[in-house]
């Protein structure tokens, strides 16, 4: 299976950590912003302004610049105590570009001001929207502006999304070194069902289990502190979720730091 390609395989991932979740989640919003943001229909176009007001939701009830800085000095001193460990054998050009992009961000991080999100709250349109995203009917306002040419309706969240990429190239980098962490293992679920321990003195962050797109079952990962278990799931023709009974190949990976 280490041979497939990225568009024949499903790659499903549990957060082992609530920080890791919540970078995950944020991941996935921008994503979706980023990639419906520049569509004609007005319908697809919304769902990115829809998915930049739970974006700024969440982001206006935590510090996810405080959050970002500690996960990534976490990271630093993880790969200068590799650098510096006289037996590590390690590709030092990688390494010293990792360094580089963690010190890089820091200061970007660290320079940025904490009211950041006051242009969001001062933007009527913005608020409009945000105000008025779960009701069932936007005003006219919102229709206004979804009547607009796509060159205008993609400016404009450019302009929302522009000074929160710091946020984007922090996560995508952190997500980066989580996931290229962990081994790739050929494993067997007998009858669908996978339990392996653990060591417990390792940081597991995110575990991540591949299979082939065309499979009909997908795992349902549990990950508490001392095993894994992983049990494959399909549906029946009532689509009720039912435990998967034949012996499943798949690839784990534990990413850990």
């Amino acid at each position: 299976m280490n041979s497939l390609s990225d568009n024949q395989v499903s790659i499903y991932e549990e957060p082992v950590q609530e920080k890791i979740r919540k970078f995950i989640k944020l991941e996935s919003l921008l994503n979706k912003i980023n990639y419906f943001k520049g569509k004609e229909n007005k319908t697809e176009n919304y769902i990115s302004v829809l998915a930049l007001t739970e974006l700024y939701e969440i982001l206006s009830r935590g510090d996810i610049k405080s959050e970002l800085i500690r996960e990534i000095e976490n990271q630093y001193i993880y790969f200068k105590k590799i650098k510096e460990a006289p037996e590590a054998k390690v590709d030092e050009n990688k390494l010293n570009s990792v360094l580089e992009k963690q010190s890089m961000l820091l200061q970007l991080l660290h320079g940025l001001e904490s009211n950041y999100l006051d242009y969001l709250e001062h933007d009527i349109l913005f608020k409009t929207i945000l105000k008025n995203s779960f009701t069932q009917l936007q005003p006219s306002s919102v229709d206004f502006w979804l009547s607009r040419d796509i060159l205008i309706r993609e400016t404009q969240i450019d302009l929302w999304l522009e000074p929160l990429q710091f946020i984007k190239r922090s996560i995508d980098f952190i997500l980066e070194v989580i996931r290229k962490s962990g081994r790739f293992e050929d494993k067997m679920a007998e009858k669908g069902f996978f339990i392996e321990r653990h060591n417990t003195q390792r940081n597991i962050l995110l575990i991540r289990v591949t299979l082939t797109s065309d499979l009909y079952y997908y795992p349902q990962i549990s990950v508490g502190k001392q095993r894994l278990t992983i049990m494959f799931m399909t549906k029946d023709d009532k689509n009720n979720l039912v435990p998967y009974q034949e012996d499943v190949t798949f690839i784990l990976s534990t990413c850990s730091l």
